[in-house]
């Protein structure tokens, strides 16, 4: 069973256990029997449908749901890296990428095959990650990351390396899909053109209060964490052929009227200058 459904299910349970409700409780408010709602808790696949079911009768949304689990024994796992294993993934940062993966929810086995990698390879990855203290592994020799929750890159020269790269790289993406969907390049794969994905790309500059600026800005992040929470569900609940990938990049700041930093987006176009 996956790794978040396990979470996910965990805090039902708790929550249940706050609300003083049986299973029985749940099996008569959904009309189902007790042993249905086992199965459910148990080791089988929870639906979409039945889970927004439960949600409602307490009183929780997605995002309450994905909140509520990332925050699951968080006291008990770390969440920032050591700096020995700074130093080694700055100088490996393969290591770091497999790491990421296997943080995400990833499969060594799902892991090779995307990257057509060897069993020697995945092999000494395990291994230093494991020896590094990054990942460990269960009984059911099940490969995961002991980070819960969001893993701190700290402040040194990892987070800089890491972030920059991830930066770079993002930008130079949505360059192209962004390009190729304003302009139907002709030379993008027939595949990717024949999607007609919806892509957009803006940039305003508004003023406003900071007050609201945080209040739109809290809203905008619990908008994106109920929909990871939804494709969590989703990618288990339907086949590949029903499924997109969305790839978002948010990206938002608020600055004083005067920084100088504004003046790079009015001169995005062309610098104008005495001529």
């Amino acid at each position: 069973m996956d790794i978040q459904i396990q979470k996910i299910k965990s805090v039902l349970k708790d929550q249940l256990k706050k609300r003083k409700m049986t299973y029985e409780d749940l099996a008569e408010e959904l009309e189902v029997s007790v042993p249905t709602i086992k199965r459910w808790m148990g080791d089988h696949d929870l639906g979409l449908n039945d889970l927004f079911r439960i949600c409602e009768i307490l009183e929780l949304n997605l995002s309450d749901l994905h909140a509520l689990s990332a925050n699951a024994k968080a006291s008990q796992s770390p969440t920032r890296l050591s700096d020995e294993q700074q130093k080694f993934l700055v100088k490996n940062m393969n290591y770091l990428a497999f790491f990421m993966q296997i943080h995400d929810g990833k499969t060594p086995q799902e892991i090779a095959e995307r990257y057509k990698l060897t069993k020697l390879s995945v092999d000494k990855y395990l291994v230093k990650l494991e020896n590094l203290g990054l990942i460990k592994v269960t009984g059911k020799l099940r490969v995961k990351s002991t980070f819960d929750g969001q893993v701190n890159f700290g402040d040194g020269i990892l987070s800089k390396t890491y972030y920059k790269r991830w930066i770079d790289g993002t930008g130079n993406f949505f360059a192209n899909v962004i390009t190729d969907a304003l302009t139907n390049e002709a030379s993008v794969d027939a595949k990717t053109r024949d999607h007609k994905s919806f892509a957009t790309y803006s940039i305003q500059t508004i003023k406003l209060t900071q007050e609201s600026y945080t209040k739109w800005a809290t809203e905008a992040r619990a908008a994106i964490v109920q929909l990871h929470s939804i494709s969590k569900i989703e990618e288990k609940a339907y086949s590949a052929d029903k499924l997109v990938t969305a790839v978002i990049l948010n990206a938002h700041a608020s600055l004083p009227p005067d920084s100088k930093r504004l003046m790079e987006i009015d001169e995005i176009a062309g610098k104008i200058e005495n001529i």
